[in-house]
């Protein structure tokens, strides 16, 4: 009786070495070889659709975009609420790297006539879509800046203040 629980110990334990890599080199290596081939390499797209909305609580649906230096951006913007533009108005728009929120929004007050843009402030937007009201879309298109770290606001007059976020450009 010894003997058969010796012989099955013995069995059961080679078993499970050779269930747990203890078969031959050969065996080993391909499987390695095997995996690295089925792993794809990344491919990055050359266009991305992103999707943000705003709605009558002054918030944007999302705090952070992230896309890949290069691509093709299209930015899909709707407003969510039902007030109209001219009391609870949104845009989307993107600064350049090192501009500052408050400056620009401060300055956005004095821009109605051109959907609180300001001409002066030309060169620190990369982006920006036309103010929009209660139920209204549109999507815009642009080529994403190089890898960084930018923010996009909303520039109607107050709104820049709790209406921004981060967009994350990583590298190609």
């Amino acid at each position: 009786m010894k003997k058969s629980r010796l012989y099955v110990c013995l069995l059961a334990g080679s078993a499970l070495i050779y269930a747990c890599g203890g078969g031959s080199q050969k065996q080993s290596a391909e499987s390695t070889d095997t995996a690295v081939a089925e792993v794809p390499a990344e491919v990055v797209a050359d266009s991305v659709t992103l999707e943000i909305s705003a709605n009558d609580n002054m918030q944007f649906s999302t705090d952070q975009l992230k896309v890949t230096e290069g691509q093709v951006v299209t930015l899909n913007f709707k407003h969510t609420g039902k007030m109209p533009k001219e009391s609870m108005g949104h845009n989307w728009v993107l600064l350049a790297a090192g501009s500052d929120p408050a400056v620009f929004g401060a300055a956005a007050t004095t821009a109605p006539k051109t959907g609180y843009i300001p001409q002066d402030k030309l060169e620190w937007v990369i982006a920006n879509t036309p103010i929009i009201g209660g139920g209204e879309e549109v999507s815009i298109s642009f080529q994403a800046p190089k890898a960084g770290y930018y923010k996009f606001i909303c520039s109607f007059p107050g709104h820049w203040g709790v209406m921004q976020g981060d967009f994350v450009v990583s590298p190609r």
